[in-house]
């Protein structure tokens, strides 16, 4: 039913509640999407299953934290055995907690800056969201590397923005210009966000995003990459902190502008204006011939039956006049944008909709001689709030 916030086999919603940004199902659905094109198929189950390549697989889970991530995989009938370590003793008794009866996950504590990992051990090395915090890399990745098989995989789900979150200005600009747009209810207290300073982040967590910067350059240098995942999180990781979970998913206008937020990251993120902060990665070792596996997808989640029809399919009316700026074509960002801010002045809403080929590129022949900001603004609602995010969607995208 809407409002349903499990989304995903692993079930993210509960345990990323420090994560505070994703806490909630819009947000989750939209990451779902970025990672494997749906938003009812969360990218453990649907995208990185895919990666583990055989069967009686060996599985090394680093900094497995409370344990979620290695006892959702325990359940895969093609997993043998289950490794999962991290660098804090007490994370590792309550996930060890957590996993009681289930005999093919082994716990163990261990620190990637300083500890060795046993050689030619394992098919499959999960890293989610433990690299950014790993000091030593010239340490680490050498370790990984031995520790794989010669067909190995390595699936890494991470954060690889700028070191303590020294983001550009830029960055920190086009975060306050969305802020700004959010209805006073939804934001209060913060009006402005401001940039931590590394003195802040050490004293608040010395080894948050430490040498996050420089990962992908590892990852490049000691393995091959097989599939890359832009994800995103560059604006809305800083700019939804606190706030996200005011959004209710069960109401139209509130969940359709934080889905709003969400499509303009992702299209300032793919039209190279941003960068992005966080990927998913498949790798092998250099060399390697392997590929990935065709295993079946899951089933969805229940909720992704409750669906309604394009709003698109509701807009009639004809051509506008080109104004001359000549911003480019409609893309699919463009229409999301659209459907969103037509979704805004409904009622209700399913949990998803419908993009009906047809109507995009009825859309796009309509368009076909105007900019498809002044497209867009035209064809909104006249919502002030949805208005003003689509003004300032079009001059970050075209600044």
């Amino acid at each position: 039913m809407p409002g349903d916030t499990v989304w995903n086999d692993a079930d993210h919603t509960r345990r990323l509640a420090h994560a505070n940004w994703m806490a909630n199902t819009a947000v989750l659905m939209h990451l779902n999407e970025r990672a494997t094109g749906d938003p009812a198929r969360d990218w453990l189950s649907s995208w990185a299953h895919r990666w583990f390549i055989g069967h009686e697989l060996r599985v090394l889970v680093l900094g497995c934290g409370e344990g979620w991530l290695e006892r959702a995989i325990a359940a895969w009938p093609f997993v043998a055995h289950i490794d999962a370590v991290d660098f804090a003793e007490e994370a590792i008794a309550r996930a060890r907690e957590s996993a009681r009866g289930i005999d093919r996950i082994h716990y163990g504590v261990v620190d990637l800056n300083r500890d060795e990992l046993p050689a030619d051990s394992y098919d499959v090395v999960v890293a989610h969201s433990v690299l950014h915090h790993v000091a030593n890399l010239e340490h680490a990745f050498p370790q990984i590397e031995r520790a794989m098989r010669p067909d190995a995989t390595l699936v890494v789900s991470e954060y690889v923005g700028p070191n303590r979150f020294q983001y550009s200005d830029d960055v920190l600009a086009a975060m306050n210009a969305l802020l700004a747009c959010i209805p006073e209810e939804l934001r209060a207290p913060y009006h402005v966000r401001t940039r931590p300073t590394v003195e802040e982040m050490i004293a608040n967590d010395p080894t948050e995003a430490v040498r996050s910067g420089e990962l992908l350059a590892f990852m490049e240098r000691h393995f091959k990459i097989m599939d890359r995942r832009n994800i995103g999180g560059t604006i809305l990781q800083h700019l939804l902190y606190d706030i996200v979970e005011r959004f209710r998913f069960e109401d139209p206008r509130e969940r359709s502008l934080l889905e709003m937020l969400c499509t303009i990251e992702a299209l300032l993120v793919d039209s190279g204006r941003i960068p992005c902060d966080f990927v998913l990665l498949a790798a092998t070792k250099k060399g390697s011939a392997v590929t990935r596996s065709s295993r079946p997808l899951p089933r969805r989640h229940g909720g992704a039956a409750d669906i309604e029809g394009d709003p698109l399919g509701r807009l009639s009316g004809a051509s506008i006049a080109r104004d001359g700026s000549n911003r480019g074509a409609l893309t699919g960002h463009h229409l999301r944008l659209l459907r969103l801010a037509l979704l805004s002045r409904q009622t209700t809403r399913a949990n998803l909709f419908h993009e009906r080929s047809l109507y995009s590129m009825r859309e796009r022949w309509r368009a076909r001689r105007a900019d498809p900001w002044s497209w867009l603004l035209h064809r909104a609602p006249q919502d002030p709030v949805v208005r003003a995010l689509l003004e300032t969607a079009a001059t970050l995208a075209t600044a």
